[in-house]
């Protein structure tokens, strides 16, 4: 990697980073690799390209010979007329990084813009990233580190925050070295969250039962409730285990030789709210992320009152990317002047062996 205009201390920062953040990966050029990235909408549209010869061209000169370019603002015009809901003034989708009138050669769709996910994002020739969660770290999403805010005790005894803030922290290298790799290659990236988790059937438990395997098994009114065919709570882990190809931010809640039949998904980040309401109906929560003090203690004092339930946490991002995949394929049929391609950013998790 070159130079980021941070110097050759910040090179050395950025390489790091990259080494510890993220497992490492076959090029993403691999056949195999290639594969497992690219939707089945995609290996299909691969195939009669290749028939062609269009598909040796470089992506950029695809997308063209294809229908010519689009620009990045032309392509979240077509999702806000196309997706079916209200859209809502007050929302984080919106453009991150990048200039929204830049041409697009090509979309990749992921739960999490990693500089991992960015360079291979480069290496295939695709310019703009469609993202569910913060490309810099915070609800802020800008590339500098958000001001932390100031709060005091008011004469009722509740604390609220001050009308000034903080004064701004001093520039980060791992929030300058992202921005400069954004820069560098030409990319923009869109945020894509609250309205994606608006459209119904909900997308991102639709991506998560096709991941499971478990399509035969869903309601297609409501996906995220299902019978699947009965299994001990350990049998049930192994499958969602290697099926989402976690390596370690997998937690659960529950004895192992529970009998498992009904199940809820609730991807992304589940309210104590939405587990009380869950919960009644079904053996087990398959969530992505829930808070310590809530969920989990409601399942773990359900079960010392002689329930038996149990809660599978296969971490947020995880439970997210089956649902960027879905939005990659949905991407092609409004877009289809370009190629769109999943990305995974991966579990970033991993297990001592001992």
């Amino acid at each position: 990697m070159g130079k980021c205009g941070h110097g050759q201390k910040f090179e050395s920062a950025i390489i790091l980073v990259m080494a510890v953040s993220d497992p490492p990966r076959r090029p993403f050029a691999s056949v195999r690799r290639k594969q497992e990235l690219m939707h089945p909408i995609s290996r299909r549209k691969f195939v009669a390209l290749t028939a062609t010869g269009i598909a040796t061209a470089p992506l950029a000169l695809r997308a063209r010979s294809i229908g010519g370019a689009v620009t990045a603002q032309e392509v979240v015009d077509r999702i806000k007329k196309n997706i079916g809901v209200e859209w809502q003034p007050d929302t984080v989708d919106t453009f991150k990084a990048g200039d929204p009138s830049t041409a697009v050669t090509g979309m990749v769709t992921t739960a999490l813009p990693t500089l991992n996910v960015l360079g291979q994002a480069v290496k295939s020739g695709a310019n703009l990233i469609v993202t569910c969660e913060p490309t810099f770290f915070s609800r802020a999403d800008t590339p500098t580190p958000p001001v932390r805010p100031r709060f005091v005790r008011g004469a009722d005894g509740r604390v609220v925050p001050l009308e000034t803030p903080s004064a701004p922290p001093p520039p980060d290298p791992v929030f300058s070295g992202k921005d400069d790799f954004i820069r560098k290659h030409g990319l923009v990236v869109w945020r894509f969250s609250d309205h994606w988790r608006l459209r119904k059937p909900d997308p991102y438990a639709q991506g998560l039962v096709a991941g499971l395997g478990w399509s035969k098994f869903a309601n297609s009114d409501n996906p995220s409730h299902l019978s699947i065919p009965e299994m001990s709570l350990d049998a049930l882990v192994l499958h969602v285990k290697k099926s989402l190809k976690s390596r370690g931010g997998m937690r659960i809640v529950g004895h192992p030789d529970l009998r498992v039949r009904k199940v809820a998904l609730l991807p992304g980040t589940t309210p104590i709210q939405a587990s009380l309401e869950t919960l009644p109906g079904v053996d087990a929560i398959i969530a992505g992320e829930v808070r310590e003090w809530e969920s989990v203690e409601y399942v773990r004092d359900t079960m010392a009152l002689g329930g038996k339930k149990a809660l599978i946490l296969v971490g947020r991002i995880v439970s997210e990317e089956p649902g960027m995949q879905v939005c990659a394929q949905w991407l092609e049929t409004i877009v289809p002047e370009v190629d769109s391609t999943w990305v995974s950013a991966g579990d970033p998790y991993w297990r001592p062996n001992a």
